[in-house]
């Protein structure tokens, strides 16, 4: 019992070290081969010009960085020849996937070398030398005008050339250029209309066709417009009545005073209480003392301003018989 024992121990040991071999002689003979992957190439070489489908920008690839996977590029035009040039001479860097990924459009390939910035060239500006002296005001006339109205002068002076223009300047305000303007070498004439200018002191100034300008500083002073009578009612009275009269005409603003005023002007009868119930209309209380002299008179209107409208045989003081 005990050779049969010894026996099949060792035969067990035997059959373990045959699997135990062969396992390791089946591993052993196993060989693991490594993938190795090749980055794609480059898709675009020096010189190419691309762009996408978005948009009109054309950019030429100047080198390309294998290493690092990385383009340089500017942005370049198609000049009217056919040929190309940098729009700037800045140089751009990005990755292979960005420029591949955005601009998929290959327009052509070019040398490198032949796409230069070009420095825009800056025209020469000719020095243009006048002939002749240049326009010179020496006189205005009239001096004075009034908001609102029309103003025609003349002025005086040397060296107008044909063509010339005529301005009435205040400052702070978009001059005025006359109307109707006749002009000789020595005297321009032509209308202003004042009806944007403010009151004050007025410059005008004389423009050649050449460029050449003349300046009259304070020429003409702009004044508040003076008020106008068209008609009144009534015409006439007799002495010791009293009257309510009406006024009518333009600009009665500010009125003060409304007098009748005898033809030698040594008389003066105040119409009292003038009210204005528009710039158009004024009425007020005309008072004839029996004293009154019978006759033709004028009638004025004086404003705050002191501005003054007049209209001459405007009334009647009938005889104290009538």
């Amino acid at each position: 019992m005990t050779v049969k024992s010894s026996y099949g121990l060792m035969l067990g040991l035997i059959l373990v070290l045959c699997v135990l071999f062969a396992g390791c002689s089946s591993q052993s003979s196993t060989t693991t081969i490594a993938k190795v992957t090749t980055p794609p190439a480059a898709k675009y070489t020096a010189g190419d010009i691309i762009t996408n489908n978005a948009s009109s920008s054309f950019w030429l690839i100047t080198s390309y960085d294998s290493t690092n996977n990385l383009y340089n590029r500017v942005l370049v035009q198609k000049n009217s020849d056919g040929t190309w040039s940098q729009v700037t001479g800045a140089s751009l860097q990005d990755t292979k996937m960005d420029v591949e990924k955005l601009y998929q459009v290959l327009v052509t390939q070019v040398s490198v070398a032949s796409v230069t910035y070009a420095t825009p060239t800056v025209p020469t500006t000719v020095q243009t030398t006048l002939s002749g002296n240049g326009p010179i005001i020496s006189a205005v006339s009239p001096t004075t005008g009034a908001i609102g109205s029309s103003l025609s002068v003349t002025v005086t002076g040397s060296n107008f050339q044909n063509g010339a223009s005529l301005r009435l300047v205040q400052p702070g305000l978009q001059p005025i250029a006359a109307s109707g303007v006749s002009v000789t070498s020595t005297q321009i004439t032509g209308t202003f209309n004042l009806a944007s200018m403010n009151a004050g002191p007025a410059n005008v100034q004389v423009v050649n066709p050449d460029g050449r300008s003349a300046l009259l500083n304070s020429a003409v002073t702009i004044g508040v417009a003076s008020p106008t009578i068209s008609s009144i009612s009534p015409t006439s009275g007799s002495p010791g009545q009293t009257y309510t009269m009406t006024l009518n005409g333009q600009t009665f603003t500010n009125v003060q005073l409304v007098n009748l005023v005898s033809s030698s002007g040594s008389t003066e009868i105040p119409c009292t209480s003038p009210s204005a119930s528009a710039d158009t209309k004024i009425s007020c209380s005309l008072v004839l003392p029996s004293s009154a002299t019978p006759g033709v008179y004028g009638i004025e209107v004086i404003t705050s301003d002191g501005t003054t409208g007049t209209m001459n045989s405007a009334f009647t003081i009938n005889n104290a018989t009538s």
